[in-house]
C-alpha cells in the first residue's frame, strides 16, 4: 500500500505475477537491515531471478539492536523469543509450543509482533519474518502443522496468488493439513487513497485489526477442538 499515490499504483500483485516466473525467488524486507541483508543475499545469488519488496513508508525499529541474521534462501526468521526451535525438523522439542503462528511478509511483520504483543498473557502468539514468498519455508510449515499449530499468514499484497497462497500450494505439495491455515491480505477490490497507515486499518492488516483476527483465529480453533471432543 502505497498511501496518496492512486488504486492501481499499489503493490497488490506482484508476488502473484512474479512467482509464476521459474527459478524465481522473492523476498520481502520487513527494516532497514533487513533490506540490506536481501540485497546481499541478491548480490550473491546467480541460479536465478531475485526480487525483493519494500514499502515506501518511514523504517521501523521493532528490531533495533538486534543482529539482522543474513537471509537463508526459502527460512523465514523467527521474531520470538523461545520458539526458535520449531524451524528446524531435526530439534527436539525444546521450548513452548505457541498457540498461534503467525507468519508474515515484509513490513507487516513489525505489526503482526505488535498485535502479538497487544494480545498478552490471552494467548502464546510466535510471529515470524517470512523473508521468502518463493521459496517458502516448508521445513517451518512442516514443524507447525505437525504439531497442530493453526498459523495465519499477513501481508500487505492481495489475498489472490500472493503470500498466503504460496504457503497454502507448498504445505498442499508435501501432503500437509491445511485446515488450520488463515490468510490474511489485501481483499480482492481497488484501495483509495489515504495516508498508509489508514489503508492498512481500512483492510484489517494494522496491529489493533490483526489481534482482533488472531483472537478470531483462537476462538474458533478452540471451538472446533470443543466440538470434536464431544
Amino acid at each position: 500500500l502505497v498511501g496518496g499515490d492512486g488504486a492501481v499504483h499499489h503493490g497488490f500483485c506482484d508476488v502473484t505475477i512474479l512467482r509464476s516466473l521459474p527459478g524465481a525467488v522473492l523476498m520481502a524486507a520487513m527494516d532497514e537491515p533487513s533490506l540490506r541483508a536481501s540485497l546481499e543475499f541478491m548480490r550473491e545469488y546467480d541460479a536465478g531471478l531475485t526480487a525483493v519488496r519494500y514499502p515506501r513508508d518511514t523504517v521501523s525499529d521493532l528490531c533495533a539492536g538486534e543482529a539482522c541474521p543474513p537471509f537463508e534462501l526459502g527460512k523465514a526468521r523467527c521474531l520470538s523469543k523461545g520458539y526458535e526451535w520449531l524451524g528446524d525438523l531435526e530439534s527436539p522439542e525444546s521450548g513452548m509450543v505457541p498457540d498461534l503462528a503467525v507468519l508474515a511478509y515484509g513490513t507487516a511483520a513489525v505489526d503482526a509482533a505488535k498485535a502479538a504483543a497487544m494480545l498478552g498473557e490471552e494467548a502464546r502468539v510466535a510471529v515470524w519474518d517470512a523473508r521468502f514468498a518463493k521459496p517458502v519455508d516448508v521445513e517451518l510449515l512442516t514443524s507447525l502443522l505437525k504439531r497442530r499449530i493453526p498459523i495465519v499468514t499477513v501481508e500487505d499484497h492481495g489475498v489472490v496468488g500472493g503470500f498466503g497462497s504460496a504457503v497454502l500450494e507448498a504445505a498442499s505439495e508435501v501432503g500437509l493439513d491445511t485446515s488450520r491455515l488463515t490468510r490474511l491480505g489485501l481483499p480482492d477490490r481497488w484501495i483509495y487513497q489515504d495516508s498508509r497507515a489508514k489503508q492498512l486499518a481500512e483492510v484489517g492488516l494494522d496491529a489493533a485489526s490483526l489481534a482482533g483476527s488472531f483472537r478470531g483465529v483462537l476462538a474458533r480453533v478452540g471451538a472446533a477442538a470443543q466440538a470434536r471432543s464431544r
